[in-house]
């Protein structure tokens, strides 16, 4: 009976047991399905995706009839995703024609770095990367679930159309903000932007494989997190015109849904190349190729290895800036660059740039999608105290009057106002005439340093500051939301030259460091790592400070607000956008501020507005005091003559209060 008893007993604790351990297996179950919902399939095109495990680094995707499987990192606390293929290998036959797209399929593996684009190895006769190099890099804090995708920030890196890659831009600044992040790579040099400035070889490859890769993004993004209808496409430089150039182009329409131009836009006097064809023969002469004849000129180049066509762009831009001056590094006119291809004729392929970007914004053929733009305080100032100042103090021992008689002329001719206006009126000329920037440039000691502040001031105002506040003003027409901003911080963290290397812009010198100067590229810090070009870390790359974090922090969400939503929040508050009357914009600083005013009587003195060169808060300035004497309303009919011809308004309308 005992024994009897003990069996039952001892069957009871089993079954108990049993049941405890289904309950358990049951509650694991549920947790892990209820863990599991949050990657629910991406749909895209109609076709669903394979949801990969959670937690683990892959991409399932399906898009044009082709499935994928995507290994990427988990790099906690985002996930990365490198070397994407988006264009197929632009060689051979290829070589500077437009890209043709690639499509995922079968099993990738997205764990390493791609190469860089083929380009020099600064101040060495070296040469790095590779010609075949159309690949993006996915960085995401999460993988898809349930919601709509996180705002993408679309990155074009700058670098003079001759330097840089996509692995350079770090993510985890931005990684800590919810967006996703996609840098990219284009063709560089002659291999992305040669053109013969004619219909049977119009170029801008270059920017072809940009707007290919925004379209890729587009159709991949929501299979790694991201959201296709919140693309925003930033970039800076050079990266920064190719940006406004890709959102002003009919072919990426409905793409961008918002821009950003951080220190360059697409009225930058390196954004268009004016004469293509006589940078074509010059390019084709150093090599031996023919140089009357479009197609054997290109049959002759495409023969060519890669390696000695980026040599020759070097000795093209040595000799440039030997020859025309400290000003052509300034300004980027050193080596092929995108052009405007003309409007499309039913003849040929639909060009990329149909016309000059300031005739398109001047007459409103812009789209209606955010624009954030801005530059750092003193763009060109250590350029100016570093590599070039031997030469520019060189000029103002030997050419007499060289800052008010050769160096505002010489500027005037690269600004994108004076330089594409003509038959203007004599009034017109009357206040763009040098004279008048006499008080504005002269400096009071007439010493070296504040020559060389002076030199600074006005080769930042022109180059920099100017085509800044007119594409604002461009923008911001109709009443699209449009952003301005100016990056005053100096902090610790590094300078221009970790992401830039070798652009004339760029000090070569790391202790050339002037306190409270902020610039070329020292804003870019603040938004990402630095790298090397081919992803490894830089050495000291992580030197911040209390405030270096305040200002990256404010710096980073601003971005990624507008990203989101095409709105920018400071305190809480929304940012009102950049106005004609007020030209507001934000001051960037460890203590961040909407300011107004922006440049205004640098501004007026530049684009020659003679009403607000009149105005008291100008003429009570040493630096324009006397300025413009005349009448107030030949003052008034000149500057709507300019508004009317530059900016496409009606004459009697005043363009900027």
């Amino acid at each position: 009976m005992l024994f009897q008893s003990f069996l039952k007993q001892y069957s009871r604790m089993q079954t108990s047991s049993y049941l405890i351990i289904v309950l358990y297996l049951l509650l694991l179950c549920s947790q892990n399905i209820q863990c599991r919902s949050n990657r629910v399939r991406r749909i895209v095109g109609g076709i669903e995706a394979d949801v990969a495990p959670f937690d683990e680094p892959v991409a399932y995707v399906n898009y044009g009839e082709k499935t994928a499987t995507v290994r990427g990192l988990l790099d906690a606390p985002h996930y990365s995703f490198r070397g994407l293929r988006y264009g197929q290998s632009p060689v051979g036959i290829h070589r500077f024609q437009r890209p043709i797209k690639y499509v995922l399929e079968g099993d990738y593996n997205a764990t390493e770095y791609p190469p860089p684009c083929i380009q020099p190895v600064p101040d060495t006769e070296k040469v790095i990367g590779k010609e075949d190099c159309l690949f993006l890099n996915i960085f995401t804090p999460k993988l898809p679930d349930n919601d709509e995708g996180l705002p993408v920030i679309l990155w074009i890196h700058g670098g003079g159309f001759r330097y840089g890659s996509a692995s350079q831009y770090g993510p985890k600044h931005l990684m800590k903000k919810k967006v996703v992040l996609v840098t990219i790579q284009y063709r560089l040099g002659t291999l992305g932007f040669l053109s013969a400035g004619s219909s049977d070889f119009p170029g801008n490859a270059g920017l072809f494989d940009i707007t290919l890769a925004t379209a890729w993004t587009k159709n991949y993004i929501a299979f790694f997190g991201g959201n296709a209808k919140k693309i925003s496409v930033m970039g800076q430089g050079t990266g920064g015109s190719c940006a406004l150039l890709l959102g002003l182009s009919k072919l990426a329409k409905g793409i961008p849904s918002s821009v950003a131009a951080m220190s360059g836009t697409a009225i930058s006097n390196w954004a268009i190349d004016k004469n293509p064809g006589e940078t074509a023969k010059e390019v084709a002469a150093y090599q031996g190729c023919p140089t009357n004849n479009t197609v054997k000129m290109i049959k002759c180049m495409q023969t060519l290895d890669a390696e000695a066509i980026v040599k020759g762009d070097s000795y093209i831009e040595s000799t440039r800036l030997k020859d025309r001056g400290f000003l052509s590094g300034l300004s980027g006119l050193l080596s092929p660059s995108p052009v405007a291809e003309g409007v499309n004729d039913g003849r040929s392929l639909p060009a990329m740039v149909q016309r000059e970007p300031l005739d398109d914004m001047s007459d409103g053929r812009r789209p209606n999608i955010p624009l954030l733009t801005g530059i750092t305080k003193d763009e060109t100032k250590r350029a100016v105290n570093d590599q070039f100042r031997n030469e520019i103090v060189t000029n103002l021992k030997v050419i007499p009057d060289y800052l008010n008689k050769v160096l505002i002329k010489d500027l005037q001719s690269l600004t994108a106002l004076t330089a594409s206006v003509t038959n203007q009126s004599n009034a017109f000329w009357s206040i763009l005439d040098p004279l008048n920037f006499r008080p504005y440039i002269q400096s009071t000691s007439n010493t070296i340093v504040d020559n060389l502040s002076k030199v600074s001031e006005a080769t930042s105002d022109a180059l920099f500051n100017l085509p800044a506040f007119m594409t604002a003003d461009l923008w911001s027409k109709n009443n699209t939301p449009t952003f301005l901003y100016r990056f005053d911080h100096f902090g610790k963290a590094p300078k221009g030259s970790a992401f830039l290397n070798g652009l004339s812009l760029v000090s070569r010198n790391a202790e050339a460091k002037e306190k409270d100067t902020v610039s070329h590229g020292d804003d870019l810090a603040y938004l990402f790592e630095p790298m090397n070009l081919d992803g490894s870390p830089l050495k000291e790359s992580q030197i911040y400070d209390q405030q270096d974090e305040a200002v990256r922090d404010f710096f980073t969400q601003t971005i990624v607000d507008f990203a989101g939503n095409g709105k920018i929040r400071l305190n809480d508050k929304l940012v009102p956008g950049f106005t004609t009357n007020a030209n507001n914009f934000i001051e960037i600083s460890s203590k961040p501020k909407i300011s107004n005013k922006f440049r205004y009587c640098e501004m007026g003195l530049w684009a020659g507005l003679g009403d607000r060169l009149k105005d008291v808060s100008c003429q009570v300035q040493d630096s324009f005091m006397g300025i413009l004497g005349a009448p107030v309303s030949p003052l008034k009919n000149t500057t709507n003559q300019v508004g009317n011809v530059l900016f496409g308004i009606p004459a009697s309308a005043n363009l900027f209060g």
